[in-house]
């Protein structure tokens, strides 16, 4: 998150959390002229898109009454997308059950490689150590200290 006023952040993360999601980044882009807040939503699984827009109409209020943010400004509120790199146990455990590829960190070599160095596999679960993938067919544990990025395959 940024240099927003905690007000701000206050408000989304209340907003966010009456709809069973969170607020995993805020900031404010461009300058005085064309400025953008941001909210980016998370939660452990999908964010349907009605929760989304009622996160945002009950912040677009919450900021209007209160008005912590000086200056005009566009509210946009979101979810990270499927392109969003995946590096933490909660990142990887909102994927189970979906193919993800593991690029190693520097340094590290990932068991049951490809030539690339990479893993592609099924998440079946992620603690705070570790990411448990089936790779075809074989269930292997990669240290999340290995892992440089994952990323979701996307089936097409």
């Amino acid at each position: 998150m940024t240099n927003l006023p905690q007000r701000v952040l206050d408000l989304a993360s209340a907003a966010a959390a009456e709809h069973g999601v969170e607020v995993l980044e805020a900031r404010i882009m461009g300058g005085q002229q064309g400025r953008t807040l941001s909210v980016v939503l998370d939660a452990d699984g999908p964010i349907p898109s009605e929760t989304v827009e009622l996160v945002a109409r009950q912040l677009s209020r919450s900021l209007d009454d209160e008005d912590p943010l000086e200056g005009a400004y566009t509210l946009e509120v979101g979810t990270p997308g499927l392109d969003r790199p995946l590096t933490t146990a909660r990142d990887f455990r909102r994927q189970r059950g979906h193919k993800v590829r593991l690029i190693p960190a520097e340094g590290a070599n990932l068991p049951v490689a490809d030539r690339s160095g990479q893993v592609e596999g099924i998440v079946v679960t992620a603690d705070d150590d570790a990411v448990t993938l089936n790779v075809k067919g074989r269930t292997v544990a990669v240290p999340l200290s290995d892992v440089g990025k994952g990323k979701v395959v996307l089936p097409w």
